[in-house]
């Protein structure tokens, strides 16, 4: 064996590149697109251009345009959702404290709501929704839905420990989300301006004891 043949023997075996992720590359391209075009504007040539892949790539992934922009939707949605989710999670669940919480749990929601992002996601839903109605399902399972259900799950706890009165947990953080935005539309005017941080916190605020007098602990509540 020969001195080359010793070194390669030796030398660590090299991974192979990771192709890069086409679908991955498909989506993000596709947001923009979306974004300032709309749907029906929005071309899958483009998509296929900003992506750099082949039309024929773009169907083989997604089958055709619809399905790509409720894909596209949904994939915004949930990153979009993501910070919400993890101030959800976070909340804290000290009796001393979880009144607080629920507090900045309310502003942080509406902030993530504010978000450029956001607001453009909604408005695009919207206007597409009457043209597809699956695409509005399609964004509120993937971004919405985790957070509710995320938020219903310490709500029952907050109600199993006595401390609030929760009969049904969905509906209880329904009522929450329901409740701390219910002036934001006002606020921001229909999501199309920015809104004072001290208004939108005292509008919360609002929200936040509106929905503790409504899930406030009963009597039998302290005999279980």
């Amino acid at each position: 064996m020969g001195t080359t043949d010793i070194e390669a023997a030796a030398a660590p075996a090299v991974p192979p590149v990771r192709k890069r992720d086409k679908r991955r590359a498909i989506l993000d391209a596709a947001g923009p697109v979306f974004g300032e075009a709309g749907y029906e504007r929005a071309s899958v040539d483009a998509i296929a251009g900003a992506a750099g892949v082949s039309k024929p790539t773009v169907y083989s992934y997604f089958g055709g345009k619809e399905q790509l922009f409720r894909e596209t939707m949904a994939d915004i949605a949930r990153q979009v959702n993501e910070v919400s989710y993890q101030h959800v999670v976070a909340l804290d669940l000290h009796p001393d404290r979880f009144r607080a919480g629920l507090g900045e749990l309310g502003v942080a929601l509406t902030r993530c709501q504010r978000d450029g992002c956001a607001g453009s996601l909604s408005r695009l839903v919207l206007a597409e929704s009457r043209r597809d109605p699956a695409v509005f399902e399609e964004v509120r399972r993937a971004g919405f839905g985790p957070i509710r259900e995320a938020l219903a799950g310490r709500l029952a706890r907050l109600g199993n420990a006595g401390l609030l009165h929760i009969d049904d947990a969905d509906v209880a953080a329904q009522h929450f989300i329901a409740l701390t935005q219910a002036q934001l539309p006002e606020l921001t005017a229909g999501g199309s301006a920015d809104a004072d941080d001290t208004l939108v916190a005292a509008a919360v605020a609002l929200g936040v004891e509106a929905f503790l007098r409504a899930y406030a602990p009963r009597a039998e509540d302290s005999a279980r």
